[in-house]
């Protein structure tokens, strides 16, 4: 009886554990239950979070707390959204938080193989949902050595894959590197981007590495200044695709030694809306002004730069009236005299130096400066008189195109149209009182003696001497 009394406890006391385990795992199952989502809220639940998300990277702070958010709901956000989101803010701490939550993702882990099996042969165009996979395999990417190349998916896939997320994932050493190679094709002034290539910081960061003094092979250094001007000269049709920071671009020109593409960009600013009533900005024009009159004054193997120095004085003319508008004169004689002094130095203290730069200055004054302020430079330098062969020649330089200047402003229309219709064999029409006046001429023609009207009077009738003003063989008494 004790036995089968211990037998029956026994079995009472396993039923009742089974019982109570059973209990507990009905109730974690209703809870489990009980916490699930529907489809309906599940989804509204991601989209509110994902919003939550999102508006907190572009109000760009609580980085932290947003870091905390993805290890605790995670699984409810959007990747691409936020990736992008954290794309856009350079923090590379989301980025990172969110590829690991993406390993959970079967959509990411299709990508990832996708991506890994590509080959040279395979063209694989960008979605939305290998993005993910694409930031995870950036480095490998970029340093693999096989024949796929990545580059040109990764230019598609701007503005979800922001450059400096390839940057940071690829070495930037060297001028051949992945990350320079993808620049070159994100910002290609063909087959490049729009959007990108009218991204101010973008293309700033573009013209500062093609400007880099790194050690590359003449073919390389002729390449990037090619590139170079396809942003920065106006006269490249590619020019109109690029935001276009005129200040920063003369900078540059002038780090370059394109000495002649920064005047031509300092005349782009002068002439500009937005630049040519900044103070700031005009006088960094002067001061590239300077740096680039020494370079002219100094030239090349000892002689005088005579093309840049002319492209110098021609824009004195241009860029002074600007400044005037700002009380910041600029004294035009004074800057061509200085000229002047800056090659007479340079010959005393460079051996070098070519005996014909002074001379050659003076004619660079000659024939593009104002003949009125060229002419008042001469008389007023006070070693005039030791360059007098080249002065000779200068002045009546000066005095021609001064002439030549003069007769342009005061021409009459009524003598041109006589040019005119003396070219076409034509009688010009005149209005009446010109006619009068014609009539008047008539009367003081040469000798005085009245034959000549009368025989005008007879030929033309009325006075009219069209015919030899026609012919060019009047004379009229002065």
């Amino acid at each position: 009886d004790d036995n089968m009394s211990l037998s029956m406890a026994s079995g009472s006391i396993g039923t009742t554990k089974t019982t109570a385990i059973e209990r507990e795992k009905r109730n974690l199952r209703e809870v489990i239950e009980e916490m699930e989502l529907d489809a309906e809220t599940r989804i509204e639940t991601c989209r509110l979070v994902t919003f939550y998300f999102t508006r907190k990277c572009a109000l760009r702070n609580g980085e932290e707390h947003l870091a905390t958010l993805i290890d605790t709901h995670g699984s409810y956000l959007d990747l691409h959204q936020c990736l992008v989101a954290a794309g856009k803010v350079h923090s590379k701490l989301l980025i990172e938080k969110l590829l690991q939550v993406a390993k959970n993702d079967s959509r990411h882990r299709e990508s990832m193989k996708h991506l890994k099996n590509a080959d040279e042969n395979k063209l694989i165009f960008y979605e939305p949902q290998m993005l993910s996979a694409l930031l995870e395999m950036l480095w490998s990417l970029s340093t693999s050595d096989g024949g796929f190349n990545p580059t040109t998916l990764l230019v598609s896939a701007y503005p979800d894959v922001q450059p400096w997320c390839v940057r940071e994932m690829s070495s930037v050493e060297n001028a051949n590197s992945f990350y320079f190679k993808y620049m070159s094709s994100l910002l290609h002034h063909e087959e490049g981007n729009d959007a990108a290539r009218r991204d101010r910081e973008l293309v700033k960061e573009w013209c500062l590495m093609l400007s880099s003094q790194e050690d590359t092979e003449n073919a390389d250094e002729d390449w990037k200044r090619e590139c170079f001007l396809h942003i920065a000269s106006r006269d490249d049709e590619s020019s109109i695709l690029y935001h276009r920071d005129l200040p920063f671009l003369m900078d540059t020109s002038t780090k370059m030694s394109e000495f002649g593409l920064a005047l031509d960009i300092a005349n782009e600013i002068v002439q500009s809306i937005r630049y040519r009533h900044n103070k700031q900005v005009l006088e960094d024009v002067l001061n590239h002004l300077e740096t680039i009159s020494d370079v002219a004054v100094k030239g090349n193997d000892g002689e005088l730069n005579a093309t840049l120095l002319s492209q110098i004085i021609t824009f004195f003319n241009v860029i002074a009236p600007c400044l005037e508008k700002h009380q910041y004169e600029i004294d035009i004689i004074a800057e061509l005299t200085k000229l002047l002094e800056q090659c007479r130095t340079e010959k005393t203290k460079n051996t070098s130096y070519a005996s014909t730069n002074v001379g050659a200055c003076i004619t660079c004054i000659s024939e593009n400066a104002p003949p009125s302020k060229s002419l008042r430079v001469f008389s007023q330098w006070e070693h005039s008189s030791i360059e007098s062969a080249s002065l000779v020649s200068a002045i009546q330089t000066s005095l021609i195109r001064g002439a030549r200047e003069g007769l342009r402003s005061e021409l009459s229309g009524s003598l041109l149209r006589i040019k005119r219709a003396r070219e076409e064999g034509l009688r010009p029409m005149m209005m009446e009182n010109e006619m009068s006046n014609w009539d008047s001429i008539g009367s003081v023609v040469t000798d005085g003696s009245g034959e000549e009207e009368e025989e005008d009077e007879e030929a033309g009738g009325g006075g009219f001497i069209w015919k030899r003003v026609l012919d060019g063989t009047l004379q009229i008494a002065k």
